[in-house]
């Protein structure tokens, strides 16, 4: 039974690495027929599209990811970054669809802060919440950063806020699958197997889910110690 499923684990992971090379391709296709038409990256329905297909591309990530940790097999590859630049480049990458819905933004981070951590990894959860908070927002989002014992990362929004349930799970993110709001767990479970790969003496990472925040929406953490 246990060689089936992992033989199965495997052929999952190597569909999932094949789709991913493959949307990669499509991406990189259309970029370039985009770039033969005149103001076509300016249509709203650009950053549309390219949210959509980068949310996929996430997604097919976090799950090789997944199948990685859980083989012992996922490069861990923590070094100094500077903050402000890192969450700057999170935010041009979505800066499109930001423009697409007409969103405002803000980068509350001192430009000086430095902290480690595994670029990579950190840009996934950090990209795939992103998206999600310009999903549900309704004009504004914010990303910030605090350094004392730990580095935390912010992300606000000014949207309706996480269910309750999803709050309550605390850890459980994969129970927290909900298809009539296309909710699957999947990023939540990712992003707090990432943080817990950052580990300093016996503190570990952690995420958080609240309500309220500096724009009355979701808040979503991510703490590095």
């Amino acid at each position: 039974m246990h060689n089936s499923e992992n033989i199965f684990s495997t052929i999952l992971a190597s569909t999932v690495h094949d789709m991913k090379n493959s949307l990669g391709m499509m991406l990189e296709a259309l970029d370039s027929l985009l770039d033969k038409l005149e103001d076509s990256k300016t249509d709203p329905k650009y950053g549309i599209v390219q949210y959509e297909s980068m949310r996929v591309n996430n997604s097919l990530m976090q799950l090789l990811a997944l199948y990685k940790i859980e083989n012992n097999q996922l490069p861990f590859n923590p070094s100094y970054h500077n903050v402000y630049d890192f969450i700057e480049e999170q935010i041009l990458i979505h800066e499109p669809l930001l423009k697409a819905k007409g969103f405002n933004y803000t980068i509350d981070v001192d430009e000086d802060i430095e902290a480690v951590f595994d670029e990579s990894l950190i840009s996934m959860v950090v990209s795939n919440i992103i998206g999600n908070a310009i999903r549900y927002a309704h004009s504004e989002i914010r990303v910030s950063a605090e350094i004392d014992e730990r580095l935390s990362i912010i992300i606000n929004d000014d949207g309706p806020g996480y269910p309750a349930q999803m709050i309550e799970l605390v850890g459980d993110y994969m129970l927290g699958i909900n298809q009539s709001t296309g909710s699957t767990g999947l990023g939540l479970f990712f992003a707090q197997k990432v943080a817990e790969l950052h580990s300093h003496g016996e503190k570990s990472g952690s995420i958080e889910l609240a309500n309220g925040g500096k724009l009355g929406g979701g808040a979503f953490l991510i703490n590095i110690p």
